[in-house]
């Protein structure tokens, strides 16, 4: 099944400010959503459904650290997971830019969000006194460590044949190509390989012949 959430698309920022308009009591202008939509260090995710905005999250990046900064859904169809689903995919894209940390502030009465962020991996950090307006309220902020990533150690260079096939008692030959299995296979080889160096030994003689008789 196609996942609902997408990268915002420039016609997507009208909706959004409609949506803050339903979940915020002080909502970011279209003028606001538009200026972070052109900014590099900001990313807008949406939850689409049938070519309609039902949510959406934006973050930003700070130098080592992130910020979400707004997160909101049709009240209609919260509790239903999309919060938590947009803020997870903010939080992979932060982890990708190597962020140390993800900070966040929410309302002191907003316990669904709280809850919600904890279960995100959010810890309370502090609190910011009389922070909101409409109504005046503190903050609660919030941080998420990012998880230390070990990333496996790619080699540019192709295993050889005798790596990958030395459980089956098998190898194959550097000069000829030709594979050993048994004793036999060694000699062959070992024949062959006898006369590819008697050719290139006659070979070198003939050309430094060559070159002796020119100097001469």
């Amino acid at each position: 099944m196609k996942k609902p959430i997408f990268e915002v698309r420039e016609k997507d920022l009208a909706m959004i400010a409609e949506l803050e308009k339903q979940c915020f009591s002080d909502p970011w202008s279209l003028r606001t959503i538009e200026d972070a939509f052109r900014q590099k260090d900001y990313f807008i995710y949406v939850w689409r459904d049938m070519k309609r905005v039902s949510g959406y999250v934006i973050g930003r990046l700070a130098a080592d650290e992130g910020e979400l900064l707004r997160v909101g859904v049709l009240p209609f169809i919260r509790n239903f997971g999309i919060g938590a689903r947009l803020v997870r995919v903010l939080q992979e894209e932060l982890a990708k830019r190597f962020v140390s940390a993800v900070y966040l502030e929410v309302r002191e009465s907003n316990k669904p969000a709280i809850r919600m962020y904890k279960k995100q991996g959010f810890i309370v950090q502090g609190r910011r006194p009389k922070y909101y307006r409409n109504p005046m309220e503190d903050a609660v902020l919030m941080r998420w460590d990012v998880p230390a990533q070990s990333l496996p150690v790619v080699s540019e260079e192709k295993p050889s044949y005798n790596e990958t096939h030395k459980e089956e008692n098998e190898m194959k030959c550097n000069l000829c190509g030709r594979t050993i299995k048994e004793k036999e296979d060694f000699l062959k080889v070992r024949r062959s390989g006898d006369i590819f160096q008697a050719k290139i030994w006659n070979a070198m003689n003939f050309i430094f012949a060559n070159i002796v008789m020119m100097n001469w």
